[in-house]
């Protein structure tokens, strides 16, 4: 079977989607941040939790009905940057194939999943809160772990199966080849799925998901139009990467250090903030926008640090690539067509990707991967 190459790029229609995309963050972050703030500074939030303390009386039915109430307001007020964002945009720059009947189905699917683990969530840290004032920053991190590792190991196996269909792969040649890959490291697969992108996307990926009994390998149909089989196994042997760099313990890790920083400087924070607010208690659920105001801040403050260590991470997938393929221009050739497929900026201002990029530009992956000499 013969693949052509994805229709090459624009080089200005991807540095054009880059910025509409990078404007874009900026603007939801600091309409995010707007948002928590004249929901607590007009006195919104006192008043809905004091509503509903008269309603209901006990505290954890008081923070669900908050907590639901306040996230389903905030992305009915964010909705137009979401689907100009995920819609608009996506369709303006031909990268999405939606209609919009799909595409809302899919956003609700999205807010139904994201309601479900704010409430869980933050249940579970006002509780602790109340329970353990002083040290209620530990107890958040150590949730904020079990929930990373419970949505790493869940999500391929009941989320993505919501919005994407899979199927078996039907070309045993070459899973043949990706499970004898798989078996020589010593990964046990429950199998190697097609992942059906085309009717929603154009865009190409794949991956290595899930943790232990639930790991699987899914390939996007749209990768598989137009990758050779050496390309697609040097892709895979990326993943393997990950995997053999114990990239996902890793990068838990790093998560880990920066909740505990983040939550304990939000407690700093919020010792003296709700004070000058007039909130009565550390865990009045009144005061949840302020310690949304303080995490919202402090993840973007720490972006280029766990970028970086991100970036890292990818370059050493790349190298473990090459050598377990043999192969380092199959992986070259893969990551070109990426950037086409995907109308990905190859070489984007270093600074962006120094603030914003969990990945290295292609430009920069293709060069550290080809020999000088076989450079263009």
């Amino acid at each position: 079977m013969t693949q052509e190459h994805p229709q090459p790029a624009d080089p200005e229609k991807a540095r054009q989607y880059e910025r509409m995309q990078h404007t874009l963050f900026a603007v939801k972050i600091i309409a995010g941040a707007a948002l928590l703030a004249a929901y607590q500074l007009s006195g919104m939030s006192e008043t809905l939790a004091a509503g509903l303390r008269l309603r209901f009386g006990a505290w954890p039915v008081v923070n669900g009905a908050y907590i639901l109430i306040s996230v389903f307001g905030m992305a009915a007020i964010l909705f137009p940057l979401s689907y100009y964002g995920d819609f608009v945009l996506e369709h303006q720059f031909g990268m999405s194939r939606q209609r919009f009947s799909s595409w809302m189905t899919d956003y609700l699917k999205s807010l139904a999943i994201d309601l479900v683990f704010a409430l869980v969530f933050f249940e579970i840290l006002y509780a602790l809160l109340r329970w353990t004032p002083e040290l209620w920053w530990v107890w958040a991190t150590a949730v904020y772990v079990a929930f990373s590792v419970v949505l790493t190991a869940v999500a391929p196996a009941l989320i993505l199966p919501l919005f994407y269909k899979y199927e078996p792969l039907d070309r045993p040649e070459l899973n043949r080849k990706i499970e004898a890959m798989m078996a020589a490291e010593g990964l046990d697969v429950i199998g190697v799925y097609t992942w059906g992108l085309a009717e929603k996307t154009r865009a190409a990926n794949a991956a290595l998901a899930g943790l232990g009994r639930s790991r699987r390998i899914i390939l996007g149909d749209t990768l598989l139009e137009h990758y050779d089989e050496d390309e697609i196994l040097a892709i895979l042997a990326h993943e393997l990467g990950h995997y053999r760099g114990r990239d996902t313990t890793r990068l838990i890790a790093a998560g880990t250090v920066l909740a505990a920083a983040g939550f304990y400087l939000a407690d700093l924070a919020l010792s003296y903030l709700l004070e000058q607010l007039a909130i009565g208690a550390v865990y009045d659920i009144a005061g949840l926008p302020v310690l949304l105001f303080c995490l919202l801040l402090f993840s973007v403050v720490s972006m280029p640090l766990s970028n970086a260590y991100s970036r890292k991470r990818e370059f050493a997938a790349d190298a473990f690539a090459a050598r377990r393929t043999e192969n380092g221009e199959a992986l070259a050739r893969a990551l070109d067509k990426l950037a086409d497929q995907n109308l990905a900026d190859r070489e984007p201002p270093r600074w962006i990707e120094f603030l914003l990029h969990s990945h290295p530009s292609i430009g920069r992956r293709i060069a550290a991967i080809r020999p000088p000499d076989a450079r263009n």
